[in-house]
């Protein structure tokens, strides 16, 4: 318990003085129930923990601006598509899948439909989601959350090749900082909307093409 609230500490400081520390780094010194302690921790600190305010100059020396960069030098490239892109801007932000996941659903007025937005999220994140059906108010939302741009966010989803059903018992591709919650209900049921559901606004959000 001492590791654990010691490492905790210094998260805390080190996010409150506008640090780099990121929680993977600090996950990485403890295993067991003292990482998942830690994790329970550090995501309920960052889920009460005020908002940083934009600072052009720190955003310029930081890993986030690196990777904005590195998704416009290899747009035609795996690694500039969502299926990398959006698991390495989401790690940088610091943001779980869950808060980013609320805080999404909320910017797009649809707030109670979590469980939705966050299977259409996944698809987005392991390249199962048709990029032409997701509108520009989901990337507008989205691109805000992780610092980047909507346009370079719809030029990464125009070189993304989107993979067919996977088959029965398909891992999960990894991801920079891997989020297990959620993902076995997800992968049990990859189809996002069930045979005879009507559509509705989150189904419009994100397969109704750039105008919905």
């Amino acid at each position: 318990m001492a590791d654990v609230e010691r490492l905790l500490r210094e998260f805390q400081r080190d996010f409150e003085a506008g640090g780099t520390l990121r929680p993977s780094e600090v996950l990485a010194r403890v295993e067991g129930a003292d990482r998942r302690e830690l994790e329970a921790l550090i995501d309920a600190y960052l889920a009460r923990a005020p908002r940083r305010p934009f600072d052009p100059e720190a955003f310029a020396a930081s890993p986030a601006r690196a990777l904005v960069d590195d998704l416009a030098e290899a747009l035609a490239a795996e690694a500039g598509t969502w299926r990398a892109v959006l698991p390495r801007l989401r790690d940088a932000a610091q943001l779980r899948r869950s808060e980013l996941v609320r805080r999404l659903s909320q910017r797009l007025g649809v707030p109670g439909r979590e469980e939705k937005v966050a299977r259409y999220y996944h698809e987005m994140e392991q390249g199962r989601l048709d990029p032409s059906g997701v509108s520009d108010r989901v990337l507008a939302a989205l691109a805000e959350l992780v610092g980047t741009t909507a346009e370079r966010l719809r030029e990464a989803g125009r070189g993304l090749r989107v993979a067919g059903e996977p088959p029965a018992g398909a891992t999960f591709a990894r991801a920079a900082s891997p989020d297990e919650e959620h993902l076995d209900a997800i992968a049990a049921s990859p189809r996002v909307s069930g045979a005879g559901e009507e559509p509705d606004e989150v189904d419009r959000l994100f397969t109704g093409g750039p105008g919905a």
